[in-house]
Order: C-alpha cells, then sequence, then structure tokens
C-alpha cells in the first residue's frame, strides 16, 4: 500500500513521462542542442534507476545491451525511418512511433515498479530493457542530427 504523498509523486511522475511521450509523438522542430540534451537525459534517468539493482552482473550488462541497442538502431533508423520536412521554413523531423512509445511504456512500469515493487527480477528485467531501448533512443539522435544536415543542405 502506498501512502498519499507517494500517490501523488507517482501521478506526477507519470503524468511528466506521458507528456514527454505524447510531445514525442508529433513531428518536432529540430534544434540540435535537443539531440545532445536527450541522450544525456535518457542515460542519467536509466543510471537512476538502476541504482538500485545490487547485483553487479546485471549493473555491467547495461553498457553491453545499450550498445547493442544503439547499433540495432542505427541499422533499422538509416533506411529514412526518421521523417524531415520543412515548415515555414524550419526543418521538422518525426521519429518512428515504436521507439517513442517503447520508451514511454517502459519508463511508466519503471515509476510504477518504484512505488509497486513486483520483485527484483521484474525490476532488473525492466531496467534492461531500458538499457537497451536507450541505446536505441541514442542511435535516434545520432541519425537525426547526421540526416539533418544532409536533408538542410539538398
Amino acid at each position: 500500500m502506498i501512502n498519499y504523498y507517494e500517490e501523488q509523486s507517482l501521478i506526477i511522475y507519470l503524468i511528466i513521462i506521458i507528456y514527454i511521450g505524447v510531445r514525442r509523438l508529433t513531428p518536432r522542430k529540430f534544434r540540435k542542442g535537443r539531440m545532445y540534451f536527450w541522450p544525456i537525459i535518457y542515460v542519467l534517468l536509466l543510471i537512476f534507476f538502476s541504482a538500485q539493482v545490487n547485483d553487479p552482473l546485471i549493473l555491467l550488462s547495461l553498457l553491453p545491451l545499450g550498445i547493442a541497442g544503439y547499433f540495432l538502431g542505427y541499422r533499422l533508423l538509416e533506411n529514412n525511418e526518421i521523417k524531415f520536412f520543412f515548415k515555414n521554413g524550419t526543418l521538422y523531423y518525426k521519429w518512428p512511433y515504436s521507439i517513442t512509445l517503447t520508451w514511454t511504456l517502459l519508463y511508466i512500469i519503471r515509476v510504477s515498479l518504484e512505488f509497486f515493487a513486483l520483485n527484483c527480477l521484474t525490476i532488473t528485467i525492466i531496467d534492461l530493457l531500458l538499457a537497451f531501448n536507450t541505446g536505441i533512443l541514442i542511435s535516434a539522435s545520432i541519425v537525426t542530427l547526421r540526416e539533418a544536415k544532409k536533408f538542410a543542405l539538398s
């Protein structure tokens, strides 16, 4: 059972995550700084949540999973999966729904587990999936930077 203050915290966290997720589903103005800022936030969130894992083997496996996610994301996204267009002279981009929805769902589950922890195994599995998805998000930012440069030049 969670108390009133924990319930309020959970609601606030979920609102923030859902807000970010919904905004990421719509086309965004391309800003170079955003492509660096958000991957740092994703990594910091992963580190914050994974700090509870007491198994060093699990902690060590987060980095290889993130790297694997990066390479898979790079392969999948380099085939023009990220859409670009100009609107009123401003460059916009749109990531595939699958990337954004996966990230949003995993973080909703992970934040919920902070309050309704089922067991350590569930938390560990979600953290490993988050590491993999964080790698995909980092590759999406890198591909977006590269493709935006090409798109702006053409």
